[in-house]
């Protein structure tokens, strides 16, 4: 009997230690939820990936892992809504290929992903680019994981519509093709094709033994590349089934995903307005530096807002002919617009988040962006704001990540001092309670920063 007691004592100290590994407590010098006021010297309780509880009196269980901030500032994992970065390339060479997904494209190895962490990035949206019609689905993702499929958090989130004309049409023939397409999807919603019926444009089955064994399910849902150069470079060699179209507009139409309509001039944006009214999108507007001209109609809209990453410039004025800034933050909030922000891209050798990098840079980096935005009048918690909560918001993520709340995912970013400061670093970023960065451990930050 009292060696059955023993064993029964030592199994539950065993289950208390496996309890507690799985619970992590962050002492923090100050908490910003995002969601609520900020918290002076408080703790963020984690349990098996989640925030279990946030505030100035939290218990912290006895054996849980702590990890000291309280030198620190902890703040949301940041969320960026629009990247098209991460891919191999940011466009499909048919302009007309809504039944792609950058799931396909995206490379776990790239230096993007590195940085992201080292930034405190903890989600993302990879969009296709704009050179494009219907340029393919994005997917929600973090920044971590070996594979793609440990990285995905949504697939088919949204979709690349742009008002940019391709290369072969005008304004008024691109218009016309975004219609006519999604007219074709509409109609097949109306009228859906019986079961027994076979669609004229869709290629005929291949007899299951003539099919060559394959390494995924869904291959035969995909449409094929021709093997060889036939098209166009990197490209399909003919026009794209149909069938393959319709069914992924009628998404769209259904509200199933995001329209990520793209506007290239302040004269883009009305076209794009009618768009979304007439077929009914679920839509985020992704502006360029031009479509501050169209502030009123945006406002009235009442949708969401991706800036172009030139947040500020100068142009003459049309009829003075002098010249003047135009700082696009301030143009929005004045109108009442919330806004969201992204970055230009990464260059070779502009890696690193460091004070001496010139201002050029900076618009690498979406922490750089929200500064910007402070610089010129943006109050620092809606700028926060615009990187964490109203981008998960709009992505539709907002009920796990952008802010720091019970029952959230616990993905953090660690930082040495305030938010949007040039001179704050990431200590840590946390994606689901696990530590995915270190500055500590950054061999690349150390190696940039060693004196000469």
């Amino acid at each position: 009997m009292k060696t059955f007691r023993f064993a029964l004592s030592v199994a539950a100290v065993f289950c208390g230690a496996l309890t507690a590994q799985e619970r992590i407590a962050i002492k923090a010098g100050r908490i910003l939820p995002v969601s609520g006021p900020a918290i002076e010297g408080g703790v963020i309780l984690i349990h098996q990936g989640k925030i279990e509880a946030v505030g100035k009196n939290v218990t912290i269980p006895a054996g849980v892992k702590i990890i000291d901030a309280s030198t620190k500032v902890v703040v949301p994992g940041l969320v960026e809504a629009h990247s098209m970065r991460g891919m191999d390339q940011v466009n499909e060479t048919n302009p007309n290929v809504p039944f792609l997904s950058v799931i396909d494209a995206i490379d776990p190895s790239q230096e993007y992903f590195e940085e992201c962490r080292r930034q405190g990035i903890t989600t993302i949206a990879v969009v296709p680019g704009n050179a494009t019609m219907f340029g393919g689905q994005a997917a929600i993702v973090k920044p971590t994981g070996s594979i793609v499929e440990d990285m995905i958090v949504k697939k088919a989130v949204g979709m690349k519509i742009s008002l940019r004309p391709t290369a072969d049409r005008n304004r008024m023939g691109h218009v016309a093709a975004i219609r006519k397409e999604l007219d074709a999807a509409r109609d097949s919603l109306a009228s859906p094709p019986k079961k027994d019926s076979v669609s004229p444009s869709a290629p005929a089955p291949k007899p299951a033994e003539s099919r060559p064994p394959t390494a995924s399910n869904d291959e035969d849902t995909q449409p094929r590349r021709p093997r060889g150069g036939g098209g166009r470079p990197g490209g399909f060699s003919e026009q794209p089934d149909a069938a393959l179209v319709r069914e992924a507009l009628t998404k769209l139409l259904k509200g199933e995903m995001i329209s990520y309509v793209y506007c290239d001039l302040a004269m883009d944006v009305p076209q794009a307005l009618n768009l979304i009214k007439e077929y009914k999108l679920k839509a985020v507007l992704v502006l360029s530096q031009d479509c501050y001209k169209a502030v009123k109609q945006i406002a009235a809209a009442k949708l969401p807002v991706v800036l172009d990453s030139t947040l500020a410039f100068w142009e003459a004025d049309a009829r003075t002919g002098q010249e003047r800034q135009v700082v696009v933050p301030k143009v929005f909030r004045d109108a009442g617009v919330p806004v969201m922000f992204q970055v230009t891209g990464i260059a070779a050798g502009t890696l690193f988040r460091a004070p001496s990098l010139p201002p050029t840079i900076g618009t690498n980096y979406l922490w750089y962006q929200a500064a910007t935005a402070v610089k010129y009048g943006t109050p620092a918690d809606e700028a926060l704001q615009a990187i964490t909560l109203r981008s998960a918001q709009a992505l539709g993520v907002g009920e796990s990540v952008g802010s720091i709340e019970s029952g959230k995912n616990a993905d953090l970013a660690i930082l040495t001092g305030d938010p949007l400061k040039l001179d704050t670093w990431v200590d840590k970023t946390l994606i689901g309670g696990k530590v995915v960065y270190e500055r500590e451990n950054d061999r690349k930050l150390k190696s940039l920063l060693k004196p000469d």
